[in-house]
């Protein structure tokens, strides 16, 4: 498993981001220039190998507890290099010495280390943590998808009850106050959340045991074309609105993503990339894939402007959108 964001945080807060090899406390992190963004050249070590087979492997350890802070030092790639092509050498009680003497270090004689700061960052980690599980972030393009599928917005019973229950927390939270643009980065996501769950829930029906479908409403008991043509029209124009709406969603979380980076741990979900969004089978039968994120003039406090604005103009000056102005 990954070491968790939350480990990560508290690893490089409590090392004061320098290596914890005795006598290098090299800043891990190098500063950006006019040309370049700043470089990483820290290291989330495991004392006790994460396999088995590793340095230092040979313990009673879980997989999950090899993971842990426990079991983790920062050091630079240099010293992660030597302690682990010397593992007899450096062995797992050296190494725990090295962490527990420089933490002691940075407590002492670095004025830049903030425990208020520190405390206030795990807060909004911690938050983060449960943000991931209610969206099922590793499944966010399975579940997604659902609503761009064959031009009829469809979701588990599931994930909208877990939808419906993130509104509500997100309402709810109690924020640090520190760091407002990721504050506002939630907020905004949450306006989204709203309008997307309300402007599904328009038409939606349950489809089988476990889903919701967007019903056909343009269905009638009498033919009548100019009545079928308008109900036909309204319920394109509402599909394409949910799927816009999803798009937004996906922007939106996206930004909450830039705004952790930026204040929390400029490495989060590096790994992985962006959010994005799968639609089809199209009449090709081909899926296009779409990653959404806000342009640089929409970065604003809060880019999403409420569902009039965006359902009438907004949504046209996106990077991608599906549906057509109303008529």
């Amino acid at each position: 498993m990954p070491i968790s964001l939350k480990t990560q945080k508290m690893l490089w807060g409590k090392a004061a981001s320098r290596c914890s090899f005795p006598d290098c406390k090299k800043e891990l992190v190098i500063d950006a220039t006019l040309t370049d963004d700043e470089s990483l050249v820290g290291e989330a070590c495991h004392i006790v190998a994460r396999s088995g087979d590793g340095p230092r492997g040979s313990s009673d350890l879980t997989a999950e507890q090899r993971d842990k802070y426990a079991n983790l030092v920062l050091m630079c790639n240099v010293h992660h290099k030597i302690i682990d092509d010397q593992p007899d050498k450096y062995t797992v009680e050296m190494l725990h010495d090295f962490k527990s003497k420089h933490e002691e270090w940075v407590n002492q004689s670095l004025s830049i280390h903030d425990q208020h700061v520190q405390r206030d960052e795990l807060v909004y980690v911690s938050y983060i943590e449960e943000f991931e599980n209610y969206i099922d972030i590793t499944e966010w393009n399975n579940w997604t998808s659902w609503v761009f599928f064959g031009g009829q917005p469809q979701l588990s019973k599931e994930m909208k009850s877990k939808l419906d229950a993130l509104r509500g927390w997100l309402f709810s939270r109690v924020w640090p106050n520190r760091y407002t643009e990721l504050e506002f980065a939630f907020e905004n996501f949450r306006r989204v959340l709203s309008d997307f769950l309300n402007t599904f829930e328009e038409h939606s029906k349950e489809h089988g045991e476990h889903m919701l479908i967007t019903e056909k409403f343009y269905k009638i008991n009498e033919w009548n074309p100019e009545v079928y043509n308008r109900l036909a029209n309204k319920f394109d124009y509402h599909c394409h609105l949910v799927e816009d709406l999803m798009l937004e969603l996906n922007r939106a979380a996206n930004y909450i993503f830039e705004k952790v980076r930026k204040f929390i741990l400029f490495t989060y979900r590096l790994d992985v990339g962006l959010l994005y969004v799968t639609s089809g089978p199209h009449m090709d039968l081909s899926m296009h894939h779409y990653r959404t994120q806000y342009l640089p003039d929409q970065k604003v406090e809060f880019p999403y402007p409420g569902l009039e604005k965006f359902s009438s103009k907004v949504r046209f000056e996106r990077d991608i959108w599906f549906g057509d102005k109303e008529t």
